[in-house]
């Protein structure tokens, strides 16, 4: 019989409620450093042909941009208001102008990975529609030839959520045949590689074993243990022993699958990554 999926149902109302409430709350934190760079520049006089504004600056306005889905205009206004409710209205934000033209020479760095750091990569894929019917109109009347999608295959760094590699395909492309493109697109070593049932595949943890990987795939549901003694399968058959002793919830819990959010797969991956 198939394990029953774990169910969370809430008790403590009133701290869920609380919580709820708190997602509406804005808090904006400004760095010392910031803040002193800011107050600083905002009180000289701006001279021909230089620049008022350090980067740190226009990082910290271009990350409420993002954050907060605003266009440059809005984004400008929106600061402007929050420093005048704060009481920092003596700080002068760039105009839209300056975001946009400092925005291109911008040097962010997202990730905090060393050179040289052996990495652990998930990878997945998900789907994009390209054109075809509504959500509805497949409910109501069903899927028909006209609907066509395409599917992105994504390695991402679990520790940084960097995305490494990535590669768009047609829909009925295997999601085992393109893991090995994308762990050929990332130049550092690869120490541990996490994925789900769809690449449990012979030829998958063949390609795992020969890059010194360790491959960290559960074995599908209804998986049986191979007779062939072959490295890439022996730590398959070891996991299929263990569903039986200790269940598959169990093992997950003990090689680190959810671990620290190892699994930074497709609900990570399918999301736009802003910089915070």
């Amino acid at each position: 019989m198939p394990e029953p999926k774990d169910n969370y149902k809430p008790r403590n109302w009133k701290a869920y409620n609380e919580s709820l409430c708190r997602r509406g709350s804005l808090v904006l934190w400004l760095e010392d450093r910031v803040y002193r760079h800011w107050r600083d520049v905002s009180r000289l006089n701006k001279l021909v042909g230089e620049r008022q504004y350090p980067d740190l600056v226009i990082e910290f306005c271009l990350t409420i941009k993002q954050v907060y889905g605003l266009a440059l205009r809005q984004c400008s206004g929106f600061i402007e208001s929050v420093f005048a409710l704060i009481g920092l209205s003596e700080l002068a934000v760039p105009h839209y102008s300056t975001l946009s033209r400092r925005s291109s020479a911008l040097n962010v760095q997202v990730s905090h990975r060393q050179v040289g750091q052996k990495l652990h990569i998930a990878v997945d894929s998900t789907g994009l529609k390209v054109f075809g019917e509504g959500e509805w109109k497949v409910r109501k009347h069903g899927i028909s030839k006209r609907r066509t999608w395409r599917k992105l295959h994504l390695a991402v760094d679990v520790d940084s959520q960097e995305i490494l590699s990535c590669e768009l395909t047609e829909n009925s492309v295997d999601d085992a045949v393109m893991s090995e493109t994308l762990l050929r697109e990332v130049v550092e070593k690869v120490e541990a590689f996490y994925g789900d049932g769809a690449y449990d595949k012979k030829k998958e943890r063949r390609e795992e074993v020969e890059t010194g990987a360790k491959a960290v795939i559960p074995p599908t549901k209804n998986a049986v243990k191979s007779k062939d003694d072959v490295p890439e399968l022996m730590e398959r058959n070891q996991a299929i022993d263990r569903f039986g002793q200790i269940g598959r919830k169990e093992w997950k819990r003990e090689v680190g699958y959810h671990k620290s959010g190892r699994r930074a797969e497709a609900s990570q991956k399918r999301r736009c990554i802003a910089t915070k």
